[in-house]
């Protein structure tokens, strides 16, 4: 991969395999990160007494990430961001969208969700990770959800042309080393 241009890299995966913690660790290197904002929405509805939003309304609430995460990619390719790095991370992208909404075999208008205006260059994909796993009053789905879930992640971005790594288990610093080698370096460390 070259770093000549500022790449956006998606890091997606299944709920509770660590990408958040990665987007963390980048951002302390000085990278830009666009962070999820799914969980402090699933908090906000659980505060106004909804105990499942995105179960009982994955429409609406799949709408509202969508525009979010919109917004967060086109501010992108607006030249919004000042960053000196050549790479830009997202901690899920809009193609997560329709990967859960298939998941959850939910009806809708696919030219609501037009997915080939928005191409990332790299999906950096974490698979479900049992030893780290838990849920939360955010994460409700089990481990056996997840791992459905990360197979419907993975083929939304296969289907639609994004390059995929699967990064391994382990330690978070080894998991940014590897990354980071592989996008300076364009092969696996």
């Amino acid at each position: 991969m070259s770093p000549s241009k500022k790449q956006k890299i998606v890091i997606s995966g299944g709920p509770g395999s660590g990408k958040t913690t990665l987007i963390r660790l980048l951002s302390n290197r000085g990278y830009y990160c666009e962070e999820e904002f799914s969980r402090s929405l699933i908090e906000s509805s659980l505060n106004e007494g909804e105990t499942n939003f995105f179960k009982s309304r994955p429409l609406d609430f799949s709408e509202k990430v969508w525009k979010m995460r919109k917004r967060q990619y086109e501010k992108i390719n607006e030249g919004l961001v000042d960053s000196a790095k050549p790479f830009i991370f997202f901690d899920r992208g809009l193609h997560d969208v329709v990967a859960y909404l298939d998941w959850r075999n939910t009806q809708y208008d696919p030219k609501k969700f037009q997915l080939s205006k928005y191409p990332y260059d790299l999906a950096l994909l974490l698979p479900p990770w049992k030893e780290i796993y838990t849920q939360d009053r955010q994460r409700l789905e089990n481990f056996e959800e997840a791992e459905k879930l990360f197979e419907h992640i993975k083929k939304i971005y296969k289907i639609n042309g994004i390059p995929l790594i699967e990064i391994p288990f382990g330690d978070p610093e080894e998991r940014i080393f590897s990354i980071l080698h592989y996008l300076n370096h364009g092969k696996k460390s």
